[in-house]
């Protein structure tokens, strides 16, 4: 890689930021009452709010990987919490800005929209890049990690089916959450592989996100188990010499970092809603769409990044992860600043549509990737079909 290139990826991030919060600027110095009904302005106020999240999204995960560091927090721990939840840091925002303007159906729409365009669309697109991986070698718990992700999805669908979702019900949902990190945590200490696979995880995305800047990959493509001094001592994690003045800097560009994140989100909200009302469609469609595209696809980057590096096991584990946190962490972030409530319509269309789809799609997932092997003919089939359901998803939306 060029230095040239190195240089704008490491600073594509602030890139990414500056010009979000110019197009928010822009529109905010031209607003008028008539924008909120104009939909090619408040299609560019989306954009520009998801410009500014996802840079900013990136910014709080590379200092919050520092600071944690700097701390001396074990490396299981960072991949179990900082690493894993990295990639939907867009989704928790998203959340908590829907909370504070009542946009429930947005929200929730977003988060069964990210789910079924990352299982779909990406995973298409990743499995067409690498179409001789579709197999147990590189997704090692199919029949697991399937059904905790149907899981996490149907209890949000269960909590939701009386049109509120209440603090109780969210404070439930984040408790599963962490009693399954919890649950790998001491896995992790029980069985040296699952702590090799979980430390593994962690390095190689700090690798791809640029957090360790050589790119060395310690693991081979064919994901042979290295020897267990390989990988750092958990219990003997020291903290990194840094000044005090440093770590100030960090924790304050953070709280900065978060600070765009929730302006990011609360004009994507905004923006949403009101192209939502210039269609005359429920909040969820634009939700599900227009929004998780844009919130699901810094998981689409890291994945392509990762296969790009032949880090194979890392696209597909992303991506399942992401869909892990967002229906039990992500959108109970939001419920506890303020409950939700969803109109009849949105409803209708989440557990009528959504859900559905949504649950055909991870069962397709799960028979796909239980398969020993498979030719690279079958591969470019198995991808061609995610793309396709994709389409079928936003021909069924609009329908």
């Amino acid at each position: 890689m060029s230095p040239v290139f190195k240089t704008i990826k490491a600073k594509i991030k602030y890139l990414t930021t500056a010009i979000g919060f110019g197009f928010i600027l822009a529109w905010q110095g031209f607003y008028t009452p008539d924008f909120n009904n104009d939909i090619p302005l408040n299609i560019l106020l989306v954009i520009g709010s998801l410009l500014l999240l996802l840079g900013a999204s990136e910014i709080v995960l590379d200092f919050s990987l520092k600071l944690a560091e700097y701390a001396g927090v074990s490396e299981i721990v960072i991949g179990l919490t900082i690493v894993s939840i990295g990639t939907s840091i867009p989704e928790m925002f998203t959340a908590v800005a829907a909370a504070t303007q009542g946009a429930g159906g947005f929200v929730l729409g977003d988060i069964y929209g990210s789910y079924i365009t990352q299982l779909t669309i990406f995973l298409g697109i990743v499995i067409v890049l690498a179409p001789k991986t579709v197999n147990r070698k590189n997704v090692h718990h199919p029949y697991r990690d399937g059904l905790l992700v149907i899981f996490g999805l149907c209890f949000l669908s269960f909590n939701i089916s009386d049109g509120q979702l209440t603090r109780v019900e969210a404070g439930v949902s984040i408790a599963i959450y962490c009693a399954y990190t919890i649950y790998l945590l001491l896995d992790s200490k029980r069985h040296i592989h699952t702590r090799q696979d979980i430390l593994r995880f962690a390095h190689d995305m700090e690798v791809i996100i640029g957090m360790i800047p050589n790119g060395d990959l310690p693991v081979p493509q064919d994901q042979e188990r290295l020897p267990e001094e390989t990988f750092p001592d958990p219990s003997s994690h020291k903290p990194i010499k840094g000044s005090k003045l440093k770590i100030l800097l960090y924790i304050g560009i953070v709280l900065i970092g978060a600070y765009f994140c929730y302006i990011g989100a609360t004009f994507c909200v905004i923006g949403g809603v009101n192209i939502a009302r210039g269609f005359a469609v429920p909040d969820h469609i634009v939700g599900a769409t227009i929004v998780g595209f844009g919130t699901g696809f810094p998981e689409f980057v890291v994945s392509a990044m990762a296969i790009r590096k032949k880090r194979v096991e890392i696209a597909y584990g992303n991506l399942l992860g992401s869909n892990i946190v967002d229906p039990l962490l992500s959108i109970s972030l939001g419920v506890m600043v303020n409950p939700f409530t969803l109109d009849t319509l949105s409803l209708t269309g989440i557990l009528g549509f959504l859900l559905p789809f949504a649950i055909i799609v991870d069962v397709l997932i799960i028979l796909i990737f239980r398969r020993k092997s498979n030719t690279k003919t079958q591969g470019m089939v198995f991808g061609l079909i995610f793309l396709g359901l994709y389409a079928a998803f936003l021909g069924g939306s609009f329908l």
